[in-house]
């Protein structure tokens, strides 16, 4: 087997490709947003508890898992263009499910919807991932971060235009119209889906990526799942399950945390300053996110992530042991710069040598979201046993594990085959 990179790339090329990969992270948070901003009007129109509505999650979420888990399969066979393309048009199938359910109405139709969404908004996650990778070892500095950022920045687009349809939306009691609440959604996901299959045809074409172009007998062809098995890449997975689980225990609890465990000025917080803290949480990582960049390709990945992590460690400590809020807030501040880079310097490290790129950043994600997805409920419960403060504090502990595995995140050279014959 014989991998071979083109001599010669032309420079716009790259260049197209990484202001498209940049759209196409700020569309999946936009959509992503702006599903989350009509969660409310969906239990409105089935008249479901938030119970109920977390079953539903979990359709989202084992569609997500599904597309995950084979994620892998998909992008080391098919381009991440094709990927790309083939999720945007499943999640656009999902939400229209969504809508459709509504009208119906049909909880049955809601679920299937929300599996479906998940799996196509997962796998885009994976194929934009790899695309990243792929053009940040194009243009020889590092983006990754900052293709984060923009995901960061979609989200914050996608919930004011949420909260837009929220504010503008229209009587259930009108006749013939009760799709209409949700049809504003299902529009723009679609003029979204359709913006991401513009991106796509603007990726890196096949001859610009280091390739396979021949299989031997005494070179089988790759299996995607023996990146499971691989001490690096679970390395690198327990890095970005560690900031993962930190900033996912950020949305789910600070506030709360903020709320129940400070006071200012002798009186308890009110609620708004616990969502004032969670903005500062974010403003602070997504700031990390746009400029970290260049401090990597300055100092390295393994210096920056060292002193992130222990920024991180820094911050939970400030935020445990501080007796009131004002103290607390530089605590939260370092939380935020801590746990941003963890992430998407764990796909950059995954794709390093790019002919198994795909499966290990398959497994990466997969690892990442796990502890994102699950890791913060089960903190609820040592929440209760122990109060959210002293919960959040044994976040040092991951934290502590990881800060001695970043070396595995060292930039490791291309392996370049060649099959002798003769």
């Amino acid at each position: 087997m014989t991998s071979t990179r083109p001599d010669i790339t032309p420079s716009h090329g790259a260049i197209r490709a990484k202001y498209a990969v940049f759209l196409t992270f700020f569309l999946c948070g936009f959509v992503f947003a702006s599903w989350a901003a009509r969660i409310p009007l969906v239990m409105s129109i089935f008249s479901i508890n938030s119970t109920q509505m977390g079953l539903f999650f979990l359709c989202a979420a084992a569609g997500s898992l599904t597309a995950l888990i084979i994620a892998g399969w998909i992008t080391s066979r098919f381009s991440s263009a094709f990927t790309v393309m083939l999720s945007a048009l499943v999640f656009s199938l999902g939400m229209g499910s969504v809508a459709v359910s509504a009208l119906l109405p049909s909880q049955w139709l809601l679920g299937g919807g929300l599996f479906i969404f998940g799996f196509g908004f997962s796998l885009c996650d994976v194929a934009m991932n790899l695309e990243g990778t792929q053009v940040e070892q194009r243009l020889g500095y590092t983006i990754m971060p900052k293709l984060h950022a923009c995901f960061s920045f979609g989200t914050v687009t996608g919930a004011a235009c949420g909260a837009l349809l929220e504010f503008l939306q229209v009587g259930f009691t009108l006749p013939l119209l009760p799709l209409l609440p949700l049809l504003p959604l299902l529009l723009l996901v679609i003029g979204a889906a359709v913006l991401l299959l513009w991106c796509s045809r603007r990726y890196l074409s096949a001859g610009t990526r280091y390739h396979v172009v021949e299989h031997t007998e005494n070179q089988p062809q790759n299996n995607p799942f023996a990146a499971w098995l691989e001490w690096r890449t679970l390395a690198i997975g327990f890095t970005v399950l560690a900031t993962s689980l930190l900033e996912g225990a950020a949305f789910d609890w600070l506030p709360l945390g903020v709320v129940t465990g400070f006071t200012l000025d002798g009186v308890e917080p009110a609620g708004w300053m616990g969502s004032m803290t969670l903005a500062l949480f974010v403003a602070a990582m997504t700031s990390m996110r746009w400029f970290g960049g260049l401090l990597i390709d300055k100092y390295g990945r393994v210096v920056v992530l060292r002193i992130c992590t222990v920024l991180s460690i820094t911050g939970l400590m400030i935020f445990g042991f501080s007796p009131n809020l004002s103290m607390a807030l530089p605590g939260i501040l370092l939380w935020g710069v801590g746990c941003a880079l963890g992430f998407p310097v764990g796909m950059s490290a995954a794709a390093d040598e790019p002919r198994h790129a795909a499966s290990r950043i398959a497994v990466v994600v997969v690892i990442g979201y796990c502890s994102l997805l699950t890791g913060p409920p089960l903190l609820g419960f040592l929440a209760n046993a122990f109060g959210v403060k002293n919960a959040l504090l044994l976040l040092v502990i991951p934290l502590c594990i990881s800060l001695l595995l970043v070396s595995k995140l060292r930039v490791v050279a291309p392996v370049k085959e060649a099959t002798e014959k003769g």
